[in-house]
């Protein structure tokens, strides 16, 4: 089989009679993350020479020159058009039908004019009403005049009366017929509306007609025969985005991904129970290999700490700012403890396909999308990720002890990043965002706070001094941290403050106390990790020295 060259042609009324027009349905629709590829195949019955198959009601954002062919028979696909279709009376709107062109101009020429008398209405009433203000601001209604001129006042009191009255008389007429000509405007206007209606909307049955998107393709058999046909096209107005949900039932199962597909498409044309293929390509992005350019050396920039803070706030993302407080029990089940057969969804029927550049998710269901722009979701799979449980606090800031999931594998589930939704045992608790390929190879989710773990950080008062010497003095601080299990079990609780850092080289800070933390030379950050057991409490101490000049003030919370 050969492919010719491809078209967009206008539809011939004087068609063959060996044109077939075909209503087909989509096959499969493999959906990237821009853009879809479309796969229909019709059966058609062919008589020997040329044949034109005409596959009708396709979707209206065709990429002419991605469209393919192909089929099964003793036959020659000899061309490939894209054609568009208007009907008639949309044909009649495009070239401008006579009659309704010339109805459409004597109304418009009507406006014209009778917009012209409403101006010609509104001059005279602007004139009318200088002409009564004029009258109005004359000195001699206002008793600005001399006393004795009396018999003046009663004649111009005459002659106001007069005026006023003809003034008003004719500024109302004006009013009547400015108001008439807008009424006459109006009805003109609504006449252009219902000839625009009635051109574009039907068609001599009354019938809505629309604008038909097709595919013809030109096919010489040596004989006549039944033959399956098969077209496939790329269009623009489709894709998907991933999405996550990530839930925990307790803290002794697993963490377990649900990876969605959020699929929309605005091409007009429903997919009404199709065979969705997910692929994480996207034709749109270019492939074109890159050039090295010549490298050349410059100055380095020298980072202070307060520089990388600010760089490490810009790329920081906690898991979540939702609290949500853990119950009192150690263990929990959605189910209640009692064993029931959960639902299928979707993931259930996904076939995973991947290779080098990109994978396909085949979900095995007749699926409806809509061509509506709206988000439609698909369940692609459903993972457990490898789950570490683990509390975290920070006592300096707040008193809450925050039940965390920490996934060190998860980037093995999921090929492309998203927003994630967590849940802990059936409640949401907050989002956050999954973007594989980045330095962090382990996730932390926080999943609530938990009220049966206690932390407590106070202030030695007794063990904090001040020191002079010389023209310097050193401030000692000490604190002391205790954490209380009221669980049943054992925990492993993560547990984290901070020294201060300078900048200045007259003022120095000494470590004396850390109780086996871990110390970030660059951030000050002190980790402990701790385990507690079932019941206990631990404590741990955090000393430390500031020496400074006395002339300095130091404050330290």
């Amino acid at each position: 089989m050969m492919i010719m060259a491809f078209c967009i042609t206008l539809f011939n009324a004087n068609a063959a009679e060996t044109e077939k027009l075909i209503k087909s349905k989509p096959d499969k629709i493999v959906v990237y993350t821009q853009g879809a590829q479309v796969h229909r195949t019709a059966s058609v019955n062919l008589v020997a020479g040329q044949n034109t198959i005409v596959f009708t009601g396709l979707e209206n954002c065709i990429n002419a020159a991605a469209i393919q062919a192909s089929g099964n028979g003793n036959f020659i696909i000899a061309d490939i058009q894209h054609l568009v279709y208007y009907p008639e009376v949309v044909k009649a709107k495009l070239n401008g039908d006579v009659r309704y062109k010339k109805a459409i101009k004597s109304i418009t020429d009507s406006i014209q004019e009778i917009t012209y008398v409403i101006e010609e209405v509104r001059a005279k009433s602007d004139a009318l009403v200088t002409e009564k203000n004029v009258l109005m601001s004359y000195g001699l209604y206002k008793g600005q005049t001399k006393k004795d001129s009396m018999p003046y006042l009663k004649e111009g009191l005459s002659f106001l009366r007069e005026k006023l009255f003809n003034i008003n008389s004719e500024y109302l007429k004006l009013k009547r017929e400015k108001e008439k000509m807008e009424s006459k405007i109006q009805t003109l206007n609504d006449r252009i509306t219902a000839i625009n209606n009635e051109l574009s909307n039907q068609n001599q049955d009354g019938e809505v007609e629309v604008v038909d998107y097709r595919i013809i393709v030109n096919v010489i058999a040596d004989q006549p025969m039944v033959a399956s046909v098969n077209v496939n096209y790329y269009i623009t107005n489709a894709g998907w985005t991933p999405s996550y949900d990530l839930r925990a039932i307790s803290n002794e199962q697993s963490v377990k991904l649900t990876y969605k597909a959020q699929i929309y498409q605005q091409s007009g044309i429903d997919w009404n129970g199709v065979k969705l293929v997910l692929s994480t390509a996207n034709p749109n992005r270019s492939y074109n290999i890159p050039n090295l350019s010549p490298w050349y050396l410059g100055y380095a920039y020298q980072y202070k700490n307060t520089d990388i803070k600010k760089l490490n706030s810009m790329y920081e993302q906690p898991a979540s700012t939702t609290q949500k407080s853990i119950a009192n029990t150690d263990s929990y089940s959605l189910s209640g403890g009692v064993e029931t057969d959960e639902a299928k969804d979707a993931s259930s029927y996904t076939t995973v396909s991947e290779n080098v550049i990109e994978t396909e998710y085949e979900i095995k269901l007749n699926y409806t999308i809509p061509s509506d722009g709206k988000t439609h979701f698909a369940a692609i799979l459903v993972k457990d990720l490898k789950t570490l449980y683990r509390y975290k606090a920070i006592p300096k800031l707040n008193n809450n002890v925050y039940l965390t999931a920490v996934l060190p594998d998860w980037e093995d589930a999921i090929t492309m990043g998203g927003e994630a939704s967590i849940y802990y045992d059936g409640s949401y608790v907050g989002r956050t965002s999954l973007s594989p390929g980045g330095t962090e190879d382990t996730i932390q989710l926080s999943l609530g706070i938990d009220k049966n773990i206690a932390i407590k950080r106070q202030k030695i008062k007794d063990k904090c001094s001040q020191k002079l010497l010389e023209e310097n003095i050193v401030h000692q601080y000490t604190y002391e941290i205790t954490i209380k299990n009221a669980r049943s079990s054992k925990i492993e609780i993560d547990i984290e403050d901070q020294l201060p850092l300078t900048n200045d080289k007259n003022v120095s800070i000494e470590r004396k106390e850390l109780s086996g933390a871990k110390y970030d030379e660059l951030t000050g950050i002190l980790k402990w990790r701790l385990n507690v057991q079932a019941k206990d409490s631990k404590k741990v101490s955090l000393v430390y020295q500031i020496k400074a000049p006395k002339t300095m003030p130091i404050s330290v919370n």
